[in-house]
């Protein structure tokens, strides 16, 4: 990918051992700047990944934290149907969603993007097996301490949980950041693209242009490997501690 998108138009295809392009050129960086607003795609792709993100774990954590810790009537059952939200191909369930924030009045906004998907059953099966990790008694300890249940969430749960939060925020802002069919069914304004759909933006039905949509690929990525490198030692920790085999 990066080989092709330093090539010129002229020798794509062509290569020194198989790895290095024959001709070096910014032909491409400099045809995705010029066709595309690749820098309102990227803020928009920020914007939607980390409120999304963010969200996802806020409710990640609450919801872990009661199939967790609280006995209620059907606790086992309704745990087993957030199981099946993991089973169930995004595909299958896009035409209901798009029915439902199109009753909200939500199509071509943010909100139509972002709220659908706050409830992440990935997040919160994760969560759930570190939680169940936590003695109970540290719990009650802190209850007659005179901690109420955010407290106790917050000093017995979550500081412990750090590398585990960080594990799996990153998992789903990869998630997030490369999702290309939901907001390119709910999104109309090219303004408020996200940043997946430049990648296509040269190709048509007969002919896909290389080295653009090389560079394109190229610069998307940067900033996942970006946030993985700060995050490599927590997010390895992090799965190694919720006890995911």
């Amino acid at each position: 990918m990066l080989s092709i998108s330093l090539s010129s138009f002229s020798s794509v295809f062509e290569r020194i051992a198989f790895l290095f392009p024959v001709q070096f050129s910014l032909e491409g960086y400099v045809q995705v700047f010029e066709q595309t607003p690749f820098f309102t795609w990227l803020r928009n792709s920020l914007i939607v990944s980390v409120l999304l993100t963010f969200g996802q774990l806020i409710l990640g954590v609450m919801t872990a934290y009661a199939f967790a810790r609280y006995q209620f009537f059907g606790r086992e059952v309704v745990f087993f149907f957030v199981l099946c939200t993991m089973m169930i191909p995004p595909q299958a369930i896009m035409l209901p969603a798009y029915l439902v924030i199109n009753f909200f009045d939500w199509i071509n906004t943010y909100k139509g993007v972002i709220i659908p998907h706050l409830a992440n059953g990935y997040a919160i099966f994760v969560l759930r097996q570190f939680f169940l990790q936590i003695p109970k008694e540290l719990e009650e300890s802190a209850q007659i301490d005179g901690c109420n249940d955010f407290q106790t969430l917050y000093h017995i749960y979550l500081r412990p949980s750090i590398n585990v939060l960080i594990g799996v925020a990153v998992i789903q802002f990869v998630n997030n950041w490369n999702d290309y069919y939901w907001p390119l069914l709910v999104l109309m304004d090219q303004q408020k693209m996200t940043l997946p759909v430049a990648i296509v933006q040269f190709r048509n039905e007969a002919f896909v242009e290389w080295v653009p949509t090389m560079a394109a690929a190229t610069m998307s990525i940067l900033p996942v490997v970006i946030i993985y490198m700060f995050a490599q030692r927590y997010f390895t920790e992090g799965f190694l501690r919720s006890g995911i085999k």
